[in-house]
């Protein structure tokens, strides 16, 4: 498995897009092209650059896919300053988001009983960011996006593996079925 993580999206802008134009594919530089704010744009170019690949087709639920690749699979993610990408010869999720105000009302609509202990720490943010990531890092790994089983996806899925790790100010998640 391959861990890529850009985290200096902020520093890059308009020249960085206007360079992409000229090396990205024809469909992705349309996909770039298609999104009204600048730092998506740097996002969908540096998440290209970073898997690559001739054509991607999307799911009913968005996950991405190698239109001619069966062997190989991919997951990306993205926050505000920061694109990650895993690719696997199986199934993979991830997820990086940056650490935020805590908000017990999310809590509540996300956490199971055994998960909001860990909530109860003086670091609540991260410790929620952390299982908010793992969570979507699996929806990812499975191809279903968020669902109604948000509180129970982690205890619902034993065969499902995932790391985590802070990077800076933010937590990325890795979901797999291999062991890590």
């Amino acid at each position: 498995m391959k861990i890529l993580v850009c985290d200096n999206i902020e520093e890059l802008g308009e020249d960085f897009v206007s360079w992409a134009e000229t090396v990205l594919p024809d469909w992705r530089k349309e996909q770039m092209l298609a999104i009204k704010h600048l730092r998506g744009q740097v996002q969908c170019a540096v998440a290209w650059l970073m898997v690559g690949g001739d054509k991607w087709l999307y799911n009913n639920h968005g996950k991405p896919y190698f239109a001619d690749r069966k062997d190989l699979f991919f997951s990306i993610s993205h926050c505000k300053g920061a694109v990650a990408v895993a690719i696997d010869d199986e199934e993979v999720g991830i997820d990086i988001e940056e650490i935020s105000r805590y908000k017990e009302s999310l809590e509540k609509l996300v956490l199971n009983e055994e998960e909001s202990p860990r909530c109860a720490r003086n670091d609540r943010a991260e410790a929620f960011i952390e299982i908010w990531t793992q969570k979507e890092a699996v929806f990812k790994l499975l191809g279903t996006g968020i669902t109604h089983e948000i509180k129970d996806v982690l205890r619902n899925n034993p065969d499902v593996n995932v790391y985590s790790e802070r990077i800076g100010d933010k937590i990325l998640s890795v979901a797999t079925r291999k062991n890590i």
